[in-house]
């Protein structure tokens, strides 16, 4: 009866490590996914700020 259990707490590690791990990965895709989104939207603020105002002549 103890292996049973030994074994039942080891399966359960395993499948609790395995959530976990999934988990992670979701945030930190998620988190890199917003990275990049923010980056190309401040790129595309950037360059609409900048081609937006009048050019200047140099003399």
């Amino acid at each position: 009866m103890n292996a049973l259990k030994a074994a039942l707490v080891i399966i359960g590690l395993i499948v609790v490590g395995m959530v976990a791990w999934g988990l992670v990965k979701l945030v930190f895709g998620l988190i890199g996914y917003l990275i990049v989104g923010a980056l190309v939207v401040g790129g595309a603020w950037y360059l609409y700020t900048r081609l937006s105002r009048p050019m200047r002549t140099r003399r």
